[in-house]
């Protein structure tokens, strides 16, 4: 029950931020009727409705929670990833904090540290940046490199 309850206030409270900063998201060649930040916002609101059924199912089912297992911390593992990564990429600029993240994430699933991890993570973060920022106009975070 405590662990529905704690976790159910953590996504409760990454959901608010999550809301706050897509709301903050500046209008791009993709806005329409929804906007960029649409998406994003239905993704909040989504979180924080699994987060309430879950502090509802801690509260009302008496059931013992199962312990924490090997899945269980592997995806709080790359939840951490990407915590890091919406607090790094306003500091990197976006660029380098996905390449960090990719290659992090890479890393983190197994691979070894190799020049094709470092060259698979730089292509990504060229590409994403390419299509987002370049092609579709959105604003990304250019952080001290770029200023």
């Amino acid at each position: 029950m405590r662990r529905d309850l704690v976790c159910a206030g953590l996504g409760l409270a990454l959901a608010g931020a999550y809301y706050a900063a897509a709301d903050a998201l500046p209008t791009s060649l993709l806005a329409d009727g929804v906007g960029a930040g649409g998406i994003p916002k239905l993704l909040a609101v989504a979180l924080a409705l699994l987060s309430l059924l879950l502090g509802a199912r801690g509260l009302f089912l008496s059931s013992p929670a199962a312990a924490v297992d090997g899945p269980h911390l592997r995806a709080l593992g790359i939840a951490g990833l990407g915590l890091v990564y919406v607090a790094a990429a306003p500091h990197l600029g976006y660029p380098l904090a996905i390449a960090l993240l990719v290659a992090a994430a890479t890393l983190y699933y197994g691979e070894r540290l190799r020049p094709a991890v470092l060259v698979y993570a730089i292509g990504c973060a060229a590409l994403l940046w390419l299509v987002f920022a370049k092609m579709l106009g959105v604003a990304m975070p250019a952080g001290v490199w770029w200023q």
